[in-house]
This record gives structure tokens, C-alpha cells and sequence, in this order.
């Protein structure tokens, strides 16, 4: 059984970054509201880190099984 290891750091930042940053056009935090707002955020988190991890999943290489 092998392990793989998880993406660079900077893959999540640069995701979740410019996910929380289309989000802020789509929903507009002025527009929103705060408590929608943080919970947008969240979801863009947890969003982000599901995504770079499945393409890490996807792409990676695999070592003998």
C-alpha cells in the first residue's frame, strides 16, 4: 500500500484564493450580508481544499502497488 502525499501548500492557497475571489462577484459581501458572507467563505475553503485534492488524487503519480 502506498501514501500519497498531499499538494504543496500554495496549491490550496492559490485555489482557495481565486475561488473566495470569483465568489465575491457572484456573491457580493455587501449584498450578502456578514453571516452569509463568513459562511460563503467556508464553503469556498472547504471547496477549494476537495478540488486540489481530488486533481492531486487524479494526477498524482503512483509508485508499484
Amino acid at each position: 500500500m502506498t501514501h500519497m502525499h498531499p499538494a504543496p501548500w500554495w496549491h490550496y492557497a492559490v485555489t482557495i484564493g481565486a475561488l473566495n475571489i470569483a465568489r465575491q462577484f457572484v456573491f457580493p459581501p455587501e449584498q450578502v450580508g456578514t453571516a452569509a458572507t463568513i459562511s460563503l467563505f467556508f464553503a469556498v475553503v472547504a471547496i477549494g481544499f476537495l478540488l486540489v485534492t481530488a486533481l492531486r488524487a487524479l494526477t498524482a503519480p503512483r509508485g508499484r502497488e
